[in-house]
């Protein structure tokens, strides 16, 4: 079945540092590029005392046709320079909301997107959008922050942080198609921490661990995430398995990224109880800090109502990408 890898382009280089990933994970899965540009509708001010915004038609139709003239001639070059089918499409309204449903309409298998290292305000619309695209999007976003663009393409080893939640882990059947179809050992990871001890209490982290009660529960991790990876090894898959101990996740995790050095991190963006702290402000952290290109999946929320859109998507990513 033919992959559909959408890119959101505002004109931006910083935008177009993702197209050779995109490229390349299109020629990997035999599939397509899907090119996004947002028209942001123009506006003039009546006087700069009333600071009234109204609508500046014959400005906004210039800048339009000027932002689908350019992704014209970048489908043409994308489609001879890659040998990919390229399509595209120029949409209006809020970028967020417009390249999510592009995503949808097209039933984009990804997307693949750059946004700025620490935040902060863009040029174009793209750097300062690509986090709600990733926190809303209902297919994968392989993501990259600007000191990650420069990562090789070719995808050797994955690193994929776990929590021990099934919500954690529904991110796995993506990791698997990209691994089995580029020969990538899947490096599992977990953190196991002191109950007592999180992300919101970095200011009292120490040295030193109280192991009591913790060397049993590591104990457990390391056997369930020796069985997630026997069912990878099943699927034909490279994998490799580790548990630390530690008092901070994230701390833990780039760390686990400078010592291995990873082509790809893989995780989800929500996990269950205290966990959601884990994987949520973690895979932002690590998308800001790591220097490597993070492949996220906002997992379906536990309080979905069964049947729902994500509860429909989960069936489908437990029984793998199809």
């Amino acid at each position: 079945m033919n992959r559909l890898i959408l890119v959101p382009l505002d004109g931006s280089t910083l935008s177009e540092q993702a197209v050779p990933r995109a490229a390349h994970l299109a020629r990997a899965l035999g599939g397509s590029l899907h090119l996004v540009r947002v028209h942001i509708p123009v506006l003039s001010y009546a006087t700069a005392e009333s600071a009234v915004a109204i609508p500046d038609p014959a400005l906004d139709e210039k800048v339009r046709q000027s932002a689908e003239q350019w992704l014209v001639r970048k489908a043409a070059e994308l489609k001879a320079t890659h040998k990919l089918d390229v399509t595209f499409e120029l949409r209006v309204g809020a970028p967020a909301e417009e390249v999510v449903a592009a995503a949808k309409e097209r039933h984009a298998d990804y997307i693949v997107c750059t946004t700025h290292g620490h935040g902060g305000w863009a040029p174009q619309w793209l750097g300062s959008v690509a986090d709600a695209i990733v926190r809303r999007s209902a297919c994968p976003v392989l993501a990259m922050s600007e000191n990650s663009v420069d990562a090789p393409l070719e995808l050797k080893r994955i690193l994929v942080p776990l929590d021990g939640s099934e919500t954690s882990a529904a991110i796995l059947p993506f990791v698997r198609e990209i691994a089995s179809i580029t020969d990538a050992t899947v490096d599992l990871f977990r953190v196991v921490s002191p109950p007592w001890v999180g992300d919101v209490l970095n200011a009292l982290q120490t040295t030193q661990i109280d192991r009591f009660g913790i060397d049993p529960t590591a104990d457990m991790a390391k056997i369930e995430l020796d069985r997630v990876a026997r069912d990878l090894v099943a699927a034909g898959v490279h994998a490799t398995s580790t548990v630390e101990v530690a008092t901070n996740p994230t701390r833990a995790i780039l760390d686990r990224i400078a010592a291995t050095g990873p082509d790809l991190v893989a995780m989800s963006n929500h996990g269950r109880g205290l966990s959601r702290l884990f994987m949520g402000s973690v895979a932002d952290k690590v998308l800001r800090g790591g220097g490597r290109p993070v492949l996220c999946w906002r997992a379906p929320h536990v309080d979905e109502k069964p049947g729902g859109p994500s509860a429909r998507m989960f069936a489908t990513a437990a029984s793998g990408p199809t």
